[in-house]
């Protein structure tokens, strides 16, 4: 198969949607990473995006529609949602709902993206669409158009071409199916935000078999990505002996944070280095590394990337022995 790489004009943009009305695999931009969509309706391309991926059955899709207003046909939403989607709608927030049984089975899980691109194919398809990140499973999720022609080029039918994604990190995941809000996969709105704007506490299943991206070892690469927990102290040695090992060893952390003569992604904020992580971990595989160490903020507004490194190790961290004199 031959993936075609389609211009984001309006022309580009209304072939797109005719090849997913169709029952093709159309990879396109959002805010937050690139997605592959496909008709949710239409059974048999759904399998096709499991397939495509070598994605396991077993793990949910998220639904991306065109304007609040599709909200009522496919799910059946209460006051808190209507009032996340007042909020965070357009933008990185997925909403887990009762299905009306069209799309989803029991539930269903919506999204209404900002990108422009998206929105536009999303109205023009005139469909629902399915959409997880456009990279085979287990890998980086992608941020660009180059890098979802690495990951799908002959897999696919079409890649809607676009800009970069701003956000970097695919949606957070809430749960409104039950009487208490649930964060089943950490993003780029924060528990805060939710809480602020329910004016009630959210809990978390961060990891639950209800969402997307959260079983297995997840947005990977071919290089072993390395986590520590410990003391400041202790962890700029750790950092600092593992890159030390490595002539083309990478750091993922922000600027300040990191050991003299790093390379890799020394990030001025959060904003960046969220944005850039996938593709740095790309780069680091591209580049030869032998090992990534990476130094995550602990803020509550970094819990999205420290899910996302946390399955890119595998869940591995390693730990400042008890008795190093260190306080952890």
């Amino acid at each position: 198969m031959r993936t075609e790489l389609i211009a984001p004009d309006a022309a580009g943009i209304a072939r797109a949607a005719a090849l997913l009305r169709a029952g093709a695999l159309v990879a396109f931009p959002t805010e937050t990473v690139y997605g592959l969509g496909a008709n949710a309706l239409d059974p048999s391309a759904v399998a096709r995006i499991y397939a495509a991926k070598g994605r396991p059955s077993d793990n949910p899709l998220i639904v991306h529609v065109a304007a609040p207003e599709e909200i009522s046909r496919w799910a059946v939403a209460d006051e808190r949602a209507w009032r996340l989607v007042e909020r965070f709608w357009p933008g990185p927030l997925t909403l887990v709902l009762p299905s009306r049984g069209q799309v989803g089975v029991g539930t269903v899980a919506l999204r209404m993206p900002s990108e422009p691109i998206a929105r536009h194919l999303l109205a023009l398809s005139e469909r629902p669409v399915s959409a997880p990140s456009a990279n085979r499973s287990g890998r980086p999720s992608p941020t660009t158009a180059e890098a979802v022609l690495e990951e799908m080029a002959g897999r696919i039918e079409a890649v809607l071409a676009g800009p970069a994604a701003q956000v970097g990190i695919e949606s957070t995941v809430l749960d409104l199916a039950g009487p208490v809000p649930l964060i089943l996969r950490p993003g780029d709105v924060d528990r805060r935000q939710i809480e602020t704007a329910l004016a009630a506490e959210v809990g978390s299943e961060a990891g639950s078999r209800r969402s997307p991206g959260t079983r297995y070892r997840h947005y990977a690469p071919d290089v072993p990505v390395h986590l520590y927990a410990g003391s400041d102290a202790w962890l700029r040695r750790e950092i600092a002996a593992a890159l030390s090992a490595d002539p083309e060893g990478v750091y993922i952390g922000l600027d300040g944070t990191a050991p003299a003569g790093a390379r890799g992604l020394l990030a001025r904020d959060l904003g960046e280095l969220q944005r850039e992580l996938y593709r740095a971990l790309r780069q680091a595989e591209a580049g030869g590394a032998q090992v990534i160490a990476a130094w995550p903020p602990a803020s509550p507004q970094a819990a999205g990337v420290r899910d996302r490194l946390w399955r890119a190790a595998g869940g591995q961290v390693t730990k400042e022995p008890e008795g190093s004199g260190e306080a952890s």
